[in-house]
């Protein structure tokens, strides 16, 4: 594999990942199914996309009462890579 190849596939991964946290965030993805037809992929790609986002550091779990995938801890992936816990806008009190 070619370094332009590789550079094409991490930057994928990494706008699937911004992609699947902004729909997260949205507190209103629907069922796995209709996310991933949402996002052009197989409800298994999207379960793989998940467990890598839970490797980075996010909890998500699916809600049958509201329908969604949601975080159970705060925060969002920054560049689609990195799990950051505290939001943009909140300031940190040194």
């Amino acid at each position: 594999m070619e370094k332009g190849e590789n550079d094409l596939s991490k930057n994928e991964v990494h706008r699937t990942i911004a992609l699947i946290d902004s729909e997260i965030q949205s507190q209103n993805t629907g069922s796995p199914v209709e996310l991933a037809g949402r996002l052009c992929m197989s409800v298994r790609m999207l379960y793989f996309y998940i467990d890598v986002m839970t490797a980075l550091g996010a909890v998500i779990q699916y809600s049958k009462v509201k329908l969604s995938f949601e975080y159970l801890n705060k925060g969002y992936f920054k560049d689609g890579v990195r799990w950051e816990r505290n939001f943009p806008d909140q300031k940190i009190s040194v």
